[in-house]
């Protein structure tokens, strides 16, 4: 009875992690999603999971198979058993998820070839089965070494803090804060390109405690690397997010010489709607309507790397996969009306880094995934034609994994800017008002 109850548990734990997979990899492969936001969502954690890991999903399962095995379990139960034949055909499809992260490192050599006729500094990826490699993207819990951490500094003054408690409570100002992460051997006066980070999570969610392989390729760059909260349910709704973002700028701009950071060799990056604030913040510097209060503080960065961000908030072509524009009115914005209106349309145009493209003289790179079930890549592809157009002469999250894709994407974009904000020998050179872009690998 015991013995029989054993392996029936047994063969039950393994429907239920085999079947689900099964089913998650064939919605990953043919890349199913909804007009729902919230279900895009279920899917896209779900189908990172698979594209970015698919290795030790593999070596969950077959773990599974064996201890089955040894166990008798498949020759008592025949669930076990047709289980095990789902697993073979899950080994198949995330197989295929693998072999498409392969394509990466095409993408990126080219890539960094393209570069490489400006830096006249030839860099070349190592392959993805090489002992160094394999170390970094199998090992999913990547640790950072030799660095000192300065974590959740308020960057609100006195008089801010008051109006943020009042109108949002207490709980919203504690979110108002910011870590810096400055490298070991770094010191005041050092004058390390500083890089800001804003997180994703559609605005209303996400923390600054995650930045995937960034951070420690960054580091052992010698980079300066600040990572932002902002508030994620204010009374007011957007743009109080973009305003704190501002915020935190003004405090690395007095405060980050200190920590060895130049305040004058800032790049913004971010990933979704951070991707998007990012933008913002390059495309609206020193404006004074996000700015109240310290009107007159300068807020300008020095290169924009957006990550599958939300570009064109309008879609007035369609591409987006769910009801993006209702959601950003009625939760981000906390506006009245349908998202239809001509007021609701003028202010997403407002707060849209595609109708705001201008000459900035701030080199833009442009990350976006194109099989992004979030946020379509042809929104990334039409901002850097646009760029490109009105700039003459100008050139979304897997990103949080420790995966093939998001190493290889890391490194080029690392290079990219170690190149225009990190190199000593370009410490002086005027940035140039370039768009760069690395759009089109699948995940």
């Amino acid at each position: 009875m015991i013995v029989s109850l054993f392996h029936t548990l047994n063969a039950l734990s393994f429907a239920l992690v085999s079947i689900p997979t099964l089913a998650l990899t064939a919605v990953s492969i043919t890349r199913f999603t909804t007009k729902q936001r919230s279900i895009n969502v279920v899917l896209f954690l779900t189908n990172n999971q698979l594209n970015e890991l698919p290795l030790i999903t593999l070596a969950i399962l077959w773990t599974m198979s064996y201890w089955l095995r040894i166990t008798g379990t498949f020759s008592t139960s025949v669930l076990a058993t047709i289980c095990w034949y789902f697993n073979v055909l899950t080994t198949i499809g995330l197989g295929y998820l693998f072999s498409q992260s392969l394509v990466v490192k095409d993408v990126a050599q080219k890539f960094l070839d393209q570069l490489a006729k400006e830096s006249k500094t030839s860099v070349q990826l190592p392959e993805p089965f090489s002992a160094p490699f394999l170390q970094k993207y199998l090992n999913p819990l990547i640790k950072t070494e030799n660095y000192t951490s300065y974590e959740n500094i308020s960057y609100w003054t006195p008089q801010e803090q008051l109006e943020v408690i009042r109108n949002d409570g207490w709980e919203s100002a504690v979110e108002m804060v910011l870590d810096v992460y400055q490298p070991n051997g770094i010191q005041g006066g050092d004058e390390r390109p500083v890089l800001f980070y804003i997180h994703g999570g559609g605005w209303t969610s996400g923390t600054k405690d995650w930045l995937g392989p960034y951070l420690p390729e960054l580091l052992s760059r010698s980079w300066i690397v600040v990572s932002i909260d902002h508030r994620l349910q204010p009374k007011a709704g957007y743009p109080s997010q973009l305003i704190d973002c501002k915020r935190a700028l003004r405090w690395v701009k007095e405060e980050i010489r200190i920590l060895g950071g130049n305040p004058d060799n800032i790049v913004v990056m971010g990933d979704s709607s951070g991707g998007h604030l990012a933008a913002m913040l390059t495309l609206t510097m020193n404006d004074p309507t996000f700015q109240p209060g310290f009107e007159s503080v300068d807020t300008t960065v020095h290169g924009c790397v957006s990550l599958s961000g939300v570009l064109d908030l309008v879609d007035a072509k369609g591409q987006l996969r769910h009801n993006g524009r209702e959601r950003f009115t009625e939760v981000v914005a906390k506006r009245s009306g349908p998202p239809e209106s001509e007021e609701n349309i003028k202010f997403m145009k407002e707060h849209s880094p595609f109708h705001l493209i201008k000459p900035t003289g701030v080199p833009f790179l442009v990350v976006h995934g194109d099989q992004d079930i979030l946020q379509n890549v042809r929104n990334a592809r039409d901002f850097v034609e646009a760029y490109r157009a009105k700039i003459p002469g100008g050139d979304h999250c897997f990103n949080g994994y420790s995966s093939l894709r998001s190493w290889y994407t890391t490194l080029a974009l690392v290079e990219w800017l170690q190149w225009h904000f990190g190199a000593s020998q370009n410490k002086d050179k005027k940035a140039r008002a370039t768009v760069d872009k690395l759009v089109d690998w699948g995940w």
